[in-house]
């Protein structure tokens, strides 16, 4: 009788510790419409600095975003340290940028630069290739990925395409998620 009594009173008390941190790992994000997973993939909010909670079982920072109404995924990021809303484009093979958002991250390409040729959604279009020296997104950081600049109005947003997501562990789409782990 006694041992039940302690075993009981064991199981109790581990559920006792457990909840806490079971209601931690599914605490939603309102502000962001993200979802908090640890300690598998911490879920943040892309726009903040490198948060120690956002370390995974893989031992990198990991962000999770959810698609939008459209299926994209639309985040803030961190182009050479300027805030920037971005769409993860696994279609794109490099990063893409309009040439204002280019200039307010310090790139200004010369006229002779302007050699590419791409098609995009709105149509064909002169691009000046280059190199963004950082693009963090939440506690993800990847430095030198290869980019398009492109005139304003041939995009409608800056793509993070191929020459980033290339540069991760790992990222992976799964039920309206997009998963990348640095």
């Amino acid at each position: 009788m006694l041992n039940r009594a302690i075993v009981l009173l064991s199981v109790c008390s581990f559920g006792g510790l457990a909840i806490p941190s079971v209601y931690e790992t599914y605490v939603k994000d309102n502000r962001a419409g993200l979802e908090l997973v640890e300690p598998k993939t911490a879920v943040v909010e892309a726009n903040i600095g490198p948060d120690t909670a956002a370390m995974g079982m893989t031992g990198g920072p990991s962000v999770t975003l959810d698609a939008d109404a459209s299926g994209h995924f639309v985040t803030k990021a961190r182009l050479n340290g300027m805030a920037s809303e971005v769409l993860i484009d696994t279609g794109a093979s490099r990063v893409a940028i309009p040439k204002s958002v280019a200039a307010r991250i310090g790139i200004y390409p010369a006229p002779g630069d302007w050699t590419a040729e791409v098609k995009t959604a709105n149509g064909t279009a002169r691009a000046a290739r280059a190199r963004i020296d950082r693009i963090e997104i939440g506690p993800i950081a990847v430095r030198g990925a290869d980019a398009l600049i492109l005139e304003d109005g041939a995009l409608g947003i800056t793509l993070i395409g191929m020459s980033f997501l290339s540069e991760l562990k790992r990222y992976s789409v799964e039920d309206g998620r997009l998963t990348m782990v640095r």
